[in-house]
């Protein structure tokens, strides 16, 4: 039985990986409970609420508390964390922003060497945390225009570059 207790590694969690899984977390895990879900998952995989409450266990086989309904990970510290309560991951509140976005990028380019740098841009002004759905509404859009070669380098450009 695998130790690894990371999304998708088989340690019995959910299998979903979040954007970013294991990339630096913007808090420090010393400050954490041994506990705590932030140990393993980034921000927006749990939720954080001030305290125990009725509603939610610690779960030996994950190693962390999870609300008992909804079986989401649960911090139950926002101030070891240093990010307010919100239900993130079960009610999809958006996670406080971490750093500020980049510029509108504006209008999908005409030429086909800027494709890329738009699509970049555009995941950059969004946020991380709507990467996929930014990134599969900039292909629908580059899709109309340019053919799928050009689109396909550019998508795994502007991936590259997050």
């Amino acid at each position: 039985m695998s130790t690894d207790r990371r999304v998708g590694s088989g340690g019995g969690d959910d299998g979903l990986v979040g954007f970013g899984e294991g990339m630096g977390r913007p808090w420090d895990e010393d400050d954490l409970c041994a506990v705590c879900p932030a140990q393993v998952h980034d921000p927006g995989r749990f939720d954080i609420v001030d305290g125990p409450t009725a509603g939610g266990r610690y779960d030996a086989s994950t190693g962390y508390r999870r609300d008992l309904v909804s079986g989401v990970p649960v911090c139950i510290h926002p101030g070891k964390i240093g990010f307010r309560p919100g239900r993130y991951a079960s009610a999809g509140e958006r996670w406080p922003d971490l750093v500020e976005l980049g510029p509108d990028p504006g209008p999908m380019p005409q030429d086909p060497a800027s494709l890329a740098r738009w699509m970049t841009a555009r995941v950059r002004h969004a946020g991380a945390d709507e990467a996929e759905t930014v990134l599969a509404d900039a292909e629908r859009e580059a899709a109309r225009s340019f053919p799928a070669d050009i689109v396909v380098a550019a998508l795994r450009a502007a991936l590259a570059g997050l």
